[in-house]
């Protein structure tokens, strides 16, 4: 049966993705029936939304949990009416599009990663913490993830805008975020469902706003395009009072659609989540968390194996799969002691990786993970024998011109408590985070630069959507080669070094029988008790790889400093 025709078509906008559109078009000719909600892409507050009647439930539909998945759900018919007259083709939002919009982030801490850094934007707003912690849902007792901050928060216009796809107003040089996509493809890709609650003071007028993303909604009733359910308050006097832009059965509507898709089961609890945000901020809820091929949430929020790492329980978000591969206890003492190492550590522990997410330590801004701040890790920090190696990016080039950018700084050297096992890789950043995390340039299998471990930051790069790599440019290339220069170049140099760091190594227990042994010998001697195929390595293959006249590098170590020009 047909839901009844509606006098006020519904607004459907076009896909836009500038951030130099602050408002986007609209087609005021559609009359497709939809629920009396926001339509994802609309920010014009002022447009009203047509009241119809809700949709009803479908009895086939997705029902799978685990992730990858997701998207294969049965789609109904759909019918799209012919633009009328002198009006203009436009794009719709299937829901299906915020999950393979979501499948960017093949990885559950990347997407976490997107909403701690728009935590961390929010510091030029006045932003002190950001928490992230589980909570459980009244409703069912399942886990949620919470996301919440003390930052200048969203007002109405800017609370749609974070729903909306591809609207982003960060383009200092301090912000991190830039596609206004980080929202919608991290939340998606951890639960299924999302809900914000914002409070912000604008111009003297003080609002809080909620906004449900529920991709369950939107599958469960099969939405043909991308929907959000919306409310706004004033609260400048002493009570909340409604914003309405239509009419009060409009936002009533919106109110009763979040309910009954959100966790909260009545408006009292809906509003009592502001209570936690004070005067302004914004918290994130997602839930309906994601499964794994297994049937268990991918996510790991209870494991209580103290004894492996320096956490004790419950102060750490875990990825399941790593968390619960093999049995710790029962690993030879040299494998415990890889494992236990951040290298390792942070493919599994989100302690671990956000302690170094960020290049620069925080002064008066803190990560509050299940109740305890973060630690901040500077890997140059943890270093020794270290050398900066700076060198100029080369930009585009003529045949009669070579640009060359600003210095860029690499410190390199050796973890001071590097395990048995050798560890390796260099961190690259991009304006504070971390983007690449232990590469290892020289390839897999290569024993030029095991050992080496070097920290840099990469402005002039740019990131992929998912900010887990960098786009593959010219750039890119030229950086690689760099890197993998310098990193052979330092084990070339200090190789003796490096080796001495692994107790297991036979040049280290030569030297510990013969503590006498001249420094100067080392690297003979180191030679001498290599194994057959490591003797007589070649130094000089492809250091020079992709190398260009006029751009140079040079190290530096205390006051002494050496330049190297091809």
């Amino acid at each position: 049966m047909l839901p009844p025709k509606i006098e006020k078509p519904e607004i459907v906008v076009e896909i836009g993705s500038s951030d130099d559109e602050d408002v986007p078009k609209v087609n005021p000719t559609s009359n497709k029936t939809t629920p009396q909600c926001v339509p994802l892409m609309q920010l014009q507050q002022q447009q009203d939304v047509a009241a119809i009647t809700p949709p009803v439930p479908v009895k086939e539909g997705f029902e799978s949990r685990s992730f990858w998945k997701a998207g294969a759900y049965a789609v109904g018919p759909t019918t799209l009416l012919a633009p009328f007259e002198g009006s203009l083709e436009h794009a719709r939002v299937h829901p299906k599009f915020l999950h393979s919009n979501a499948t960017s982030h093949k990885w559950a801490f990347g997407a976490i990663a997107e909403l701690l850094d728009n935590a961390v934007d929010e510091v030029q707003n006045g932003a002190t913490f950001v928490k992230v912690d589980k909570i459980d849902v009244l409703k069912d007792g399942s886990p949620a993830l919470l996301f919440q901050d003390d930052g200048g928060g969203m007002n109405p216009e800017c609370l749609r805008k974070c729903m909306s796809l591809g609207y982003s107003t960060k383009k200092g040089s301090s912000t991190i975020g830039q596609y206004g996509n980080g929202f919608k493809t991290s939340t998606m890709r951890l639960g299924a469902d999302v809900i914000v609650f914002s409070r912000a003071t604008n111009a003297s007028k003080a609002t809080q706003s909620v906004g449900l993303l529920s991709y369950t909604f939107l599958r469960k009733t099969q939405q043909n395009d991308v929907i959000v359910p919306m409310i706004d308050f004033d609260i400048s006097g002493h009570w909340a009072d409604p914003i309405t832009y239509g009419s009060q059965d409009d936002w009533s509507s919106n109110l009763e659609t979040i309910l009954e898709w959100s966790p909260f089961a009545s408006k009292t609890e809906l509003m009592e989540q502001f209570e936690e945000i004070g005067p302004h901020g914004t918290k994130v809820i997602i839930y309906n968390l994601w499964l794994n091929d297994e049937g268990i949430y991918e996510l790991n929020f209870d494991d209580d194996d103290e004894v492996c790492f320096a956490f004790v329980r419950l102060e750490d978000i875990r990825l399941r799969d790593e968390a619960n591969h093999g049995h710790l206890k029962k690993l030879s003492k040299r494998v415990l002691e890889l494992q236990s190492h951040i290298t390792y550590r942070f493919r599994f522990s989100l302690r671990a990786y956000a302690s170094m997410l960020y290049l620069r330590k925080f002064e008066n801004f803190k990560i509050i993970l299940r109740g305890k701040p973060i630690e901040q890790l500077h890997i140059a920090d943890e270093l020794k024998y270290k050398k900066v190696v700076t060198y100029r990016p080369q930009l585009a080039t003529t045949m009669k011109e070579v640009r060359y950018m600003a210095c860029v700084e690499t410190t390199i050297g050796v973890f001071k408590d590097a395990p048995a096992l050798t560890v390796c890789g260099l961190n690259v950043y991009h304006k504070n985070r971390l983007i690449r995390p232990f590469w290892k340039v020289n390839g897999e299998g290569s024993v030029k630069g095991n050992g080496v471990v070097g920290v840099l930051e990469a402005n002039f790069m740019e990131p992929t959507h998912d900010k887990q790599d960098f786009e593959r440019s010219a750039l890119f290339v030229r950086l690689e080669s760099r890197l993998k220069q310098m990193t052979i170049e330092y084990w070339k140099d200090n190789y003796h070094l490096v080796v001495l760091q692994h107790p297991g190594s036979s040049s280290h227990n030569m030297l510990k029988r013969d503590p006498a042994q001249p420094p100067d010998g080392h690297a003979v001697d180191i030679q001498k008790q290599m194994p057959a195929n490591q003797q007589n390595v070649d130094f000089s293959s492809n250091v020079n790889e992709g190398m260009h006249l006029g751009q140079t590098y040079c190290w530096s170590s205390g006051k002494h400093e050496a330049e190297y020009e091809k």
